[in-house]
C-alpha cells in the first residue's frame, strides 16, 4: 500500500447552475456583485487607492532590507492576478476542483499589515469569517470561510444545495508575494468570473493592487481603465506575457530576499499513462492513477518544520500557494522538473500522504501497539469517492414540438369568388427527434476509499541549501507498494482514522542530473532570471538514512531504468 493526500476534498465553492434560467443567474451575479460593490471604497483605501495615508502603517522593504526589485503599479498588480488566475481541471471527476492565483505587491511589503488590510476588506462582506491565521516569519497564512450570496449544485444532481466558499490566502513579505487558492467539493463547479472577482478583490486588498471590474462589466468595458496606460511597459498587453514576466519578477524578488531554489523531478503521467482515454483511467487504472495523481512528498526544515518543501505533480503554486512549485518543465522522459522556492537551510524527508481509492481499512489488533515504533506510522482516514460507470437504461421516444406557417384566403369576394385578403397561420406539430430503446448513461456512486500519511520517526533522506543557492537534488517518488504495516500493532484513533505502525517503508529515488537542467539554461522558456539561475545550478548532497538499502531493479516494471526503490525496514 502507498501514501498520500490530495489535500480538503470537502471544501466548496461558488456555482450558477448550468440549467439555471437567465433570471437565476443575473441574481446570484447581482447578489454577489452588490456583496463586493457595497464595500468598493473601503477596499479602494486598504489598496492603497484612498487620498490619504492608508490606515495600516507598512514598511516598504522586504527584510533582507532595500527596495524590492522590479517595481509593480497597482493596476499592473492586479493585471498579474487575472493573469494567473486559473481552474485546474480534474478530468477523471469530471469537474473544476482547484482555482487559484498568485500576484507580486504594488506596495507595503509588511505581513502583518497586508494581512491587517485583507481581514479588513472581509470584514466588509456579510458572513465571511477568518477560521485560521498563522505567522512564521515574513510569512502569514489565513484560511477563510465565506457563508454570504452563493449558489451551488453538484454536477450529477439537479438538487441545488447552498455551500461555503473554502480558500486560503498567504503572504510572504519578503519577496512582496501573495496568493490565493479555492478548493471546492469534488462534485461542485464555480463560476468562473466571480471566483476571479472574488479571489483578485481579495488580494488586492493584501498586496495594495487595483480593485478589479465587476464580472458584469466585463463584456462591456475594458477590464482596467489604467490612468499610467502610456507608462505600462508593453510586456503587459497579453495575458501569457504578463504572467512569464510576472515568474521572471517573483524569481528576482526571491533572490534579492536571500531565497534558494531547489529543482526535483516528479512523475510525467504521460508516460505512464500514455494514449489513455478518461473512461480507461476511470475504470482499468482509477486506483493507480489516483494515487499517483495525488502523492506528495514532504520535506521539512530540521530547525522549523513548519517550513517545509511539499513535492507532488499535483503540488504547484497555482494549486498549492505559495509553498507550491513555481515552475514544472518536461522533456521526453518518465520525470518532470519542478522547480521551488524556498528559505535556506537543512531539510529533511519525513512524511509522505495519498489517496487510496476502492481501499478498505486495515485490519487491525493492536497487539503489539507500541507509542514509538522504530521507523514510523501510517495513518488511515475513511473517505467517501465519487466513481462514474456507464450502464443500459431504457428510454420512450423523444418528440419535439415545431411550428411551421402558412398561408391561407382570409376574405372571399361573393361577386367573382376571388379571394381579396390573405392571413398567415401558425401550425404546431410533434416530431419524432430520438427513438425509443437501451440508451448508454454515465451514472455516479459513492465508493469508500482511504487518505494515508505516514510520519517517520527519522528522516529518510536530507539534504541542505544555503541562502542563494540553486540545486538539483533527486526525487523520491511514493507509489501502491511504498507501505506496509504490523496489522497487530494498530489502533483506532476516532470513528474513521486508525494509525498502524509500519513494518517497511520504502520510496523510488529518482536521479536528477546536470545534462537535464542544462536543456533549460537558455531562454527558451520565457524567463531570463530562471535561466540565469539554472546557469549556476549544482547538484544537491542528498544523505539516505542509516538502515535503508536498494533493493534490486525489477525488469519491466515502470521504475526499471527510471529510478532505485529505496527500502527502510523496522527491526
Amino acid at each position: 500500500m502507498a501514501i498520500q493526500s490530495s489535500g480538503n476534498k470537502d471544501s466548496m465553492m461558488f456555482y450558477a447552475p448550468r440549467n439555471a434560467s437567465a433570471r437565476m443567474r443575473s441574481l446570484l451575479y447581482f447578489g454577489l456583485g452588490v456583496a463586493f460593490l457595497c464595500l468598493a471604497p473601503a477596499a479602494h483605501a486598504y489598496a492603497g487607492e484612498s487620498s490619504g495615508t492608508p490606515a495600516v502603517p507598512e514598511s516598504t522593504a522586504p527584510a533582507g532590507g532595500g527596495a524590492l526589485p522590479v517595481p509593480y503599479t497597482p493596476e499592473e498588480s492586479t493585471q498579474l492576478c487575472e493573469a494567473n488566475f486559473t481552474e485546474v481541471p480534474d478530468f477523471i471527476g469530471g469537474t473544476l476542483p482547484v482555482y487559484g492565483t498568485w500576484t507580486l505587491t504594488s506596495s507595503g511589503e509588511d505581513t502583518h499589515g497586508a494581512i491587517a488590510r485583507l481581514k479588513a476588506f472581509l470584514g466588509k462582506i456579510p458572513d465571511t469569517r477568518i477560521a485560521h491565521e498563522e505567522y512564521r516569519g515574513s510569512k502569514g497564512i489565513v484560511d477563510i470561510i465565506a457563508l454570504g450570496p452563493m449558489f451551488a449544485e453538484p454536477s450529477k444532481v439537479t438538487v441545488p444545495r447552498y455551500a461555503p466558499l473554502e480558500m486560503r490566502v498567504e503572504f510572504d513579505g519578503e519577496m512582496g508575494a501573495t496568493s490565493l487558492v479555492i478548493r471546492p467539493w469534488r462534485k461542485q463547479q464555480g463560476t468562473r468570473d466571480i471566483l476571479k472577482y472574488a479571489a483578485c478583490s481579495m488580494l488586492a486588498a493584501a498586496a495594495t493592487g487595483k480593485m478589479p471590474a465587476l464580472p458584469e462589466q466585463l463584456k462591456k468595458t475594458p477590464m482596467f481603465n489604467n490612468p499610467f496606460k502610456k507608462n505600462v511597459d508593453p510586456q503587459f498587453g497579453d495575458e501569457g506575457e504578463r504572467s512569464r514576466q510576472g515568474k521572471d519578477a517573483l524569481f528576482q524578488r526571491a533572490e534579492h530576499a536571500g531565497k534558494a531554489f531547489v529543482v526535483m523531478p516528479v512523475l510525467r503521467f504521460l508516460k505512464k499513462y500514455p494514449d489513455m482515454s478518461v473512461d480507461q483511467l476511470r475504470e482499468e487504472q482509477l486506483v493507480n492513477f489516483w494515487l499517483d495523481h495525488t502523492a506528495m512528498v514532504e520535506w521539512r526544515r530540521a530547525d522549523d518544520p513548519a517550513a517545509m518543501i511539499r513535492v507532488g505533480a499535483t503540488w504547484s503554486m497555482i494549486e498549492r500557494g505559495l509553498d507550491g512549485y513555481v515552475y514544472a518543465l518536461s522533456r521526453n522522459g518518465k520525470s518532470d522538473y519542478t522547480i521551488f522556492i524556498v528559505d535556506p537551510g537543512a531539510y529533511e524527508l519525513k512524511g509522505t500522504s495519498t489517496e487510496v481509492r476502492r481501499a478498505p481499512m486495515p485490519d487491525m489488533s493492536a497487539k503489539a501497539w507500541s507509542d514509538r515504533p522504530s521507523i514510523g506510522t501510517a495513518s488511515f482516514k475513511a473517505t467517501k469517492d465519487t466513481e462514474y460507470y456507464k450502464t443500459q437504461v431504457w428510454q420512450d421516444a423523444k418528440y419535439q414540438t415545431k411550428t411551421y406557417t402558412e398561408t391561407y384566403c382570409a376574405l372571399m369576394s361573393a361577386t367573382t369568388g376571388g379571394c381579396m385578403g390573405f392571413d398567415v397561420a401558425t401550425r404546431k406539430y410533434a416530431e419524432q427527434v430520438d427513438s425509443a430503446g437501451y440508451k448508454e448513461v454515465e451514472l455516479d456512486k459513492q465508493v469508500g476509499g482511504l487518505v494515508v500519511t505516514t510520519e517517520l520517526s527519522r528522516p529518510f533522506a536530507t539534504f541542505k541549501v544555503g541562502k542563494g543557492d540553486v540545486v538539483f537534488a533527486d526525487g523520491f517518488i511514493l507509489d501502491g507498494a511504498s507501505v506496509a504495516v504490523d496489522h497487530d500493532a494498530c489502533k483506532q484513533t476516532s470513528e474513521d482514522v486508525a494509525s498502524c505502525s509500519m513494518k517497511t517503508f520504502n520510496l523510488i529515488r529518482v536521479p536528477i542530473k546536470a545534462e537535464n537542467i542544462a536543456e533549460w539554461q537558455g531562454d527558451r522558456i520565457g524567463v531570463p532570471s530562471l535561466a540565469a539561475l539554472f546557469a549556476r545550478a549544482k547538484p544537491a548532497a542528498i544523505t539516505v538514512a542509516s538502515g535503508t538499502s536498494a533493493l534490486p531493479e525489477k525488469p519491466g516494471t515502470f521504475e526499471a531504468g527510471w529510478g532505485t526503490r529505496y527500502s527502510l525496514k523496522s527491526k
